[in-house]
């Protein structure tokens, strides 16, 4: 099984796509644009999008690495599957929103799966989706290798004044490698809440 899923990978690829030609930034400069890494052939333009900042304001981009001005994405597009051995022994998860200025201790929210919860003295909502306690991708679909906590993720919708700003993974022993990014707050997944 693993040598045809090997096999796959390795063979059944989509063409390359056709080059096109990109402006140079030094053409972009000249053309008084302002100066961008180039993008990959058959990339989405960027625009003003969700989840991108402000004109004129600090960039999510140098700590996600990503290109000033892209949107932040975590959603892979994958379906979610739940198996069967995972469904119904999770009941929450632990979320902790830390402030990223002015000292304040960190809080840990307990959040039912399927539950919402608004950080206080902020406008931030956060939704609380799929908790997969061993994350793995496999293909087209994330799901779960087990019931052991071995790789914790949940998935989760980031609202601000009502407009969502984020829709992806937040990883347990990975907290750096969420894409999430925010100039106040930093929301991290703690642990899953079995049931019991």
């Amino acid at each position: 099984m693993a040598a045809v899923a090997l096999y796959f990978a390795i063979f059944d690829q989509p063409p390359p796509a056709p080059r096109t030609e990109q402006p140079s930034a030094a053409a972009a400069s000249a053309q008084g644009g302002e100066q961008r890494p180039a993008l990959p052939p058959n990339h989405p333009p960027i625009s003003q999008q969700a989840g991108s900042p402000p004109e004129g304001g600090a960039s999510a981009g140098a700590a996600t690495g990503m290109p000033p001005g892209h949107p932040q994405t975590g959603s892979t597009g994958r379906a979610v599957r739940v198996p069967d051995g995972v469904k119904g022994k999770w009941q929450a998860v632990k979320l902790q929103v830390a402030q990223k200025e002015g000292g304040a201790s960190p809080q840990v929210f307990t959040v039912k799966l399927g539950g919402q919860i608004d950080i206080p003295g902020s406008t931030l909502q956060v939704k609380v989706g799929d908790f997969l306690p061993a994350l793995q991708v496999s293909g087209n679909e994330v799901t779960s290798v087990g019931n052991d906590p071995t790789n914790p993720a949940v998935q989760v919708a980031v609202s601000e004044n009502g407009k969502e700003i984020f829709k992806g993974w937040l990883f347990a022993k990975f907290p750096e490698m969420q894409p999430f990014e925010h100039p106040k707050y930093k929301i991290t997944l703690v642990a899953g809440v079995p049931k019991g």
